[in-house]
Parts: structure tokens; sequence; C-alpha cells
């Protein structure tokens, strides 16, 4: 599992696409946004760099938490 800080998180759909993403290069992926901290929980087997790039790509700045 890792965590992911992610800017720009401020509603309910935003929690889906972010979710939606994650879940589009791993089926499988256990994920859990708290909106309010910035923090994406993710257990998947995709690598925390190509889960953070999804994520970017849909214009939420992230990084993988240390």
């Amino acid at each position: 599992m890792f965590v992911l800080d992610v800017s720009g998180i401020g509603c309910g759909s935003c929690v889906s696409k972010i979710t939606k993403a994650i879940q589009s290069l791993d089926n499988e992926a256990t994920v859990s946004v708290d909106r309010a901290a910035g923090k994406v929980n993710v257990e998947s087997i995709e690598s925390p760099e190509r889960v953070r790039a999804a994520v970017e790509a849909l214009g939420f700045p992230s990084k993988v938490s240390a």
C-alpha cells in the first residue's frame, strides 16, 4: 500500500475520477480518498509512480508520500 498527496480534490466527482483512473490501471485496486486531507490510499499491483501519473493526467498535482 502507498499514499499519494493530491491537491485539488474538491468534490465527490473528483473522488470518482481519481478512483476510476487508478482502477483503470488495476481493476482490483483498493482506493480510499480523504478529500479533507488530500490523501489517496492505494493498494495496487501498479507502481506508485504509474498511479501518480494517472492522477496527474486528470489535472490533480500529486506526489507519493514518504
